[in-house]
């Protein structure tokens, strides 16, 4: 466990630039650079910063029960979870590290974005589908898109649906980097996209190479923008 003896509580956002260059010199070796970090002690965070991404998280708000922060400041061990998005907010991957912020217990937390994985681990290259009573081994590369319904997990390929028991969140960690969430209930392989246009409300929809229109969500469509350059 690190220990800093600096007051946490100076500086405009909680901490002296001691303290956080104690606490990223920690992590630093492994952390992306896109991933956002945040800090908490005394029972609210200290410091965050969210390189950009639409984490409602701020310096002075309290943690939330049941969090990661939380879960850190109360158990003292490292804590790793998968965070649930929704229609406003991102997926995330969080690992937190108990600290000691002055003479309180804290916790550093690092947000990951969706898709991260560790280095040298190799994304899956195949799903095994149900189709009735047969279990189908499907090629990643051969998938449009993968949905969430009914509290089931379907992917589609060639216009054939299976089902599997992988959840959209425990598929979006190991899915090679052409998987993209565009939607709380959708994955879509970005290699089998055939347009992206709008609807009448503005919003925009895609187009798979097997004719289906998925719903982007408002979450989803800058990173979208930016993955076709448009």
């Amino acid at each position: 466990m690190m220990k800093a003896e600096e007051n946490p509580m100076n500086g405009g956002d909680g901490m002296t630039n001691a303290v956080l260059e104690q606490f990223t010199t920690m992590i630093g070796e492994w952390i992306p650079e896109e991933a956002a970090l945040a800090v908490a002690a005394g029972g609210k965070y200290v410091h965050f910063n969210g390189k950009g991404h639409r984490i409602p998280l701020a310096a002075g708000a309290p943690v939330e029960p049941g969090s990661i922060a939380h879960r850190v400041l109360k158990e003292r061990k490292r804590t790793e979870a998968y965070l649930d998005g929704s229609d406003e907010i991102p997926p995330y991957y969080g690992i937190g590290y108990p600290v000691e912020v002055g003479e309180e217990p804290g916790a550093v937390v690092v947000l990951l974005p969706p898709g991260w994985r560790p280095p040298g681990e190799d994304p899956v290259r195949f799903l095994t589908g149900r189709q009735d009573d047969e279990w189908v081994p499907v090629p990643v590369g051969k998938i449009s898109h993968i949905e969430s319904a009914d509290k089931k997990t379907w992917f589609y390929s060639d216009g054939e649906a299976y089902s599997t028991t992988q959840t959209l969140k425990q598929l979006e960690t190991v899915l090679p980097e052409s998987f993209h969430r565009i939607h709380r209930s959708y994955l879509v392989n970005t290699d089998a996209i055939a347009r992206i246009r709008k609807d009448f409300t503005g919003n925009l929809l895609v187009e798979t190479t097997d004719g289906e229109e998925l719903p982007v969500s408002q979450t989803y469509a800058s990173a979208l923008r930016g993955t076709f350059g448009f």
